[in-house]
């Protein structure tokens, strides 16, 4: 470890006001200049310059929805077959009879339909 100590009078914006007046005139002015450069005009601009992110957002969104819902179709579907099947099944039970192999295909392909 170093003991000495460091000297920062350097930094003491009493030494010196004039300078230290225009240092912070300069810094200012240069943050000034930076705020206006990225200050948008209006509120229009503003929301203006959201339309990417949200076309994207919304394209994205599309993109996810789309499948899950052709699954959700498919599932929908699959189960109302098999719901009428098994109808189809429990009125041939409570009949007491036994359907033929062409009935059995014909409600598994139309979902229990007569």
């Amino acid at each position: 470890m170093d003991e000495t100590r460091v000297n920062l009078s350097a930094l003491d914006p009493a030494r010196d006001p004039a300078r230290w007046q225009g240092v912070m005139q300069a810094t200012m002015a240069r943050v000034d200049g930076v705020l206006l450069h990225r200050a948008r005009p209006d509120p229009l601009a503003l929301i203006a310059g959201w339309r990417r992110p949200l076309l994207a957002m919304a394209a994205a969104t599309v993109l996810l929805l789309v499948p899950v819902e052709v699954a959700l179709e498919r599932r929908e579907a699959d189960r109302q077959a098999l719901r009428g099947l098994v109808d189809v099944s429990t009125a041939w039970a409570q009949e007491g009879r036994a359907p033929t192999g062409a009935e059995l295909l014909h409600a598994v392909r139309t979902g229990g339909a007569r």
